[in-house]
């Protein structure tokens, strides 16, 4: 019985002396790897990581795309317009709004093939990545032949707007001049049709053909000796 638990407490021992041997060996082989590594990072060029900052990426596209918005609507518009007439405002907030996404997209799908780029150059190349890289370039065309056309709808926009304020702004102008002013106990007109008008009220007021002949001929003498009127269609 004695001598059974002698072989076991030498066996025992034994056991971990082999097993302090096989963690030095563990041990020793890891900082050789440590070392190995950090040897190799001082032998090979060093390699930066390209990180994407979206919030300050989205803050300059915002900038530039308020920008190149503002600066079509006041090449064909006046700047009052722009800033003051609020169908004009509006038009250009949601131009702006997608302006900036069409820039954004394009700007994260720069960021993903350069990423993809440089996966390949480090040995990466499994026929998968070639074609999410292609996909990528494919998605990346689309949305500068969208941006390309969305830039030409809208210069039409607003050169179309450029009309249609001048169309509306003179229709208002002649609107003005067309209405009945006093003047000095009696009246003066702008245009055929005003004219008319004024004609009408004052036969149903009781004047006579004459009179009212009369009254015509003498603003057509007004109207031909005053600059500022002129007769209208």
């Amino acid at each position: 019985m004695s001598n059974n638990k002698k072989v076991d407490q030498q066996a025992r021992k034994e056991e971990l002396k082999k097993r302090q041997e096989l963690e030095n060996l563990i041990q020793n082989a890891s900082n050789d790897i440590t070392t190995g590594v950090e040897s190799a990072k001082k032998l090979l060029p060093s390699k930066k990581e390209a990180f994407l900052d979206y919030h300050t990426v989205k803050e300059t596209i915002d900038k530039e795309s308020r920008d190149i918005v503002h600066s079509i609507a006041e090449f064909y518009l006046d700047e009052e317009v722009v800033s003051r007439v609020p169908y004009v405002t509006q038009k250009t907030k949601v131009d702006h709004i997608t302006v900036s996404s069409l820039l954004f997209q394009m700007k994260t799908a720069e960021h993903a093939i350069i990423k993809l780029l440089g996966e390949i150059d480090d040995g990466n190349l499994h026929p998968r990545t070639f074609e999410v890289l292609a996909s990528l370039q494919r998605s990346k065309m689309e949305i500068v032949k969208h941006l390309a056309q969305f830039m030409i709808i809208m210069e039409n926009a607003y050169k179309s707007f450029q009309e249609d304020y001048r169309i509306k702004k003179s229709e208002t102008l002649t609107e003005v001049e067309g209405e009945d002013d006093e003047l000095n106990g009696g009246f003066r007109t702008r245009g055929s049709k005003s004219l008319i008008q004024a004609m009408q009220r004052i036969k149903e007021a009781g004047a006579t053909d004459d009179s009212i002949e009369n009254i015509a001929n003498d603003l057509k003498d007004k109207n031909n000796k005053t600059p500022d009127v002129e007769d209208g269609n």
